[in-house]
C-alpha cells in the first residue's frame, strides 16, 4: 500500500525556494563584492561558498523533499520534478538522526553524496506527519535490526510492557 506524505505548500515556499532566492542574490552581490575589491574578500568568498551550498541542497540534491511516496517495494523524495526512488532492496543504509523536540529528521541514504542520499525532513510540515515518523523509524529498524538504536528502543518497549504488568 502506497502511501504519500506531502510538505505544505506555503511552507515549502518560503522554507526552500524563499531560501533559495536568497541564496542566489546574496552570492551575486558577493561576486559583485569580490571582483570590486572589497575589504573583506575572504569574508565574502566563504559567503559565496555557503550560498553555493544553499543553492545545490534546495534545488538540486532535493535535501528538502516536497513529497515522500513509501511503499511496499520502495521510497522515493521528490521536488522540483525531480525525485530520488530507493528500492528496498537496494537499501543498504537507511539512518535517522532524531529531533524529538523539534520534530526534525536528518535522513542517509545508502552511502549519501552532496547530490544524493541526504534529506532534511521537518515532520510537522508535512501531512499526516505522525506516521511519516513512525514509517521512517520502521524502514530504519528493518535496514538496522542490530543497531544500538534498535536495541534501546526494544528494551524500552519491554521495559514499559513489564511496567505495565507489574501495576
Amino acid at each position: 500500500m502506497s502511501k504519500e506524505y506531502v510538505f505544505d505548500k506555503k511552507m515549502f515556499i518560503i522554507r526552500v525556494i524563499y531560501a533559495g532566492i536568497l541564496a542566489a542574490i546574496v552570492f551575486t552581490f558577493g561576486i559583485y563584492s569580490i571582483i570590486g575589491g572589497s575589504t573583506m574578500k575572504y569574508l565574502w568568498m566563504f559567503i559565496c561558498f555557503i550560498c553555493i551550498y544553499t543553492l545545490i541542497t534546495n534545488f538540486i540534491a532535493i535535501s528538502y523533499p516536497e513529497k515522500i511516496v513509501i511503499d511496499n517495494n520502495a521510497i522515493s523524495f521528490s521536488a522540483f520534478n525531480q525525485s530520488h526512488v530507493y528500492s528496498r532492496k537496494e537499501l543498504i543504509g537507511f539512518k535517522i538522526k532524531e529531533q524529538q523536540l523539534a520534530k526534525k529528521m536528518y535522513i542517509r541514504v545508502n552511502k549519501p553524496s552532496l547530490f544524493k542520499g541526504r534529506y532534511w525532513i521537518d515532520l510537522k510540515a508535512y501531512n499526516n506527519y505522525k506516521d511519516l515518523e513512525k514509517c521512517l523509524l520502521e524502514i530504519e529498524e528493518i535496514i538496522h535490526p542490530d543497531s544500538l538504536k534498535a536495541n534501546i528502543k526494544r528494551n524500552n518497549a519491554m521495559y514499559k510492557e513489564r511496567k505495565r504488568k507489574d501495576v
